[in-house]
């Protein structure tokens, strides 16, 4: 299986980019020392979806940084892009693998220990836990986690767990020392004035 070897996940949401280009403030990261984006604008339209991972992929390549899309196994493999996300309750992760081959990431969301082991046992590379804290953007999937459900969760995983949902900075030790492989952020870069700085802060958060 593709490993998942970066510990630092930008899941976009151009709802918060304060009307900046969802592009810019990627180019920005990518030049920051950003390793990997999620692209997850659902509500767009195909028409729409496919020219933004076109303008970003032609960003990434070049730095060899991975593009993962949201569900959309078709724009996966039309644009030849590094892997595709799962939401828990969407495609089953078999039949996606078979599809994309062995060589393209598949990562899943997750929000119970259950849905964690089975992604383990269905031939998922990693699997994105949460909420651990409260924040605005994950209160649709219930109230947060914690710390010590992620522990549990850590520990009964062989593949890496990357932990979202209100993670900061100042967060990033304690979600490590509960046992995550990285962490997934979203309004922690994305608000942000200098995405740059961002990136750079929680790359040095994340190698202490």
């Amino acid at each position: 299986m593709p490993a998942a070897n970066f510990r630092l996940l930008l899941v976009t949401d151009r709802t918060q980019t304060g009307g900046r280009s969802l592009p810019t403030l990627i180019r920005e990261a990518v030049n920051a020392g950003l390793p990997a984006i999620q692209l997850r604008e659902r509500d767009l339209p195909t028409g729409e979806l496919l020219p933004l991972l076109q303008e970003i992929q032609l960003i990434l390549t070049p730095r060899a940084v991975p593009l993962i899309v949201n569900d959309r196994v078709d724009l996966m493999m039309a644009l030849d892009l590094d892997g595709v996300h799962l939401r828990s309750d969407s495609l089953p992760t078999y039949p996606v693998r078979t599809l994309i081959g062995p060589r393209r990431l598949v990562g899943i969301s997750t929000h119970s220990v259950d849905e964690v082991q089975r992604a383990n046992q269905s031939g998922a590379d990693y699997v994105v836990f949460g909420p651990i804290f409260d924040t605005p953007s994950k209160r649709s999937f219930g109230p947060p986690l914690g710390l010590r459900l992620l522990t549990e969760v850590c520990r009964r995983s062989s593949i890496p767990v990357f932990a979202i949902g209100g993670i900061t900075c100042e967060r990033v030790q304690d979600v490590r020392r509960a046992g995550a492989h990285g962490v997934a952020v979203i309004g922690a870069l994305l608000t942000r004035d200098d995405i740059g700085a961002a990136v750079r802060e929680f790359i040095h958060a994340l190698q202490a």
